[in-house]
């Protein structure tokens, strides 16, 4: 989406529980996040891909900032991978 991540930081900030207890205790996987993946490029290419297929299976997705629609809805100011 457009630049925006606020919430990230808000949620980078929480004290109780923090980030680190609310994603050990209830077993959360974060698959990848722009401001704390370690993957990039094709990987995260790739990651998304097997997502969409199911090859890797998403509970909750969430998407943060604002979504991009351009001119007549072409969405040519957000590409990523070459669309």
């Amino acid at each position: 989406g457009g630049a925006c991540s606020g919430n990230t930081i808000s949620f980078l900030n929480a004290e109780e529980p923090t980030v680190v207890d609310l994603i050990t205790d209830f077993g959360i996987n974060v698959l990848w996040h722009p401001s704390l993946g370690l993957q990039l490029g094709d990987e995260v290419q790739q990651l998304l891909h097997d997502c969409v297929n199911g090859k890797i299976p998403v509970d909750i997705l969430v998407y943060e900032g604002s979504v991009v629609n351009a001119p007549n809805g072409t969405g040519e100011w957000n590409r990523f991978a070459g669309r």
